[in-house]
């Protein structure tokens, strides 16, 4: 990942939505892709409303 990614990622993000709130949500999705990448679901799952919401806009 590249500063011009995140920079993509951070613009698809509402004016309204803060910073702070952009990166983590950067974060936790990136964090998320790498687990999937390893093989972390297929043994484990998140139980969650953020896990969920941050999966559901990924996946669709």
């Amino acid at each position: 990942m590249n500063l011009v990614n995140i920079k993509k990622m951070v613009d698809r993000y509402s004016p309204k939505v803060t910073q702070q709130t952009k990166i983590r949500e950067i974060l936790q999705e990136t964090a998320l892709l790498g687990l999937e990448r390893h093989g972390f679901f297929e043994k484990a799952a998140f139980y969650g409303g953020t896990a969920l919401r941050i999966l559901s806009t990924v996946w669709i």
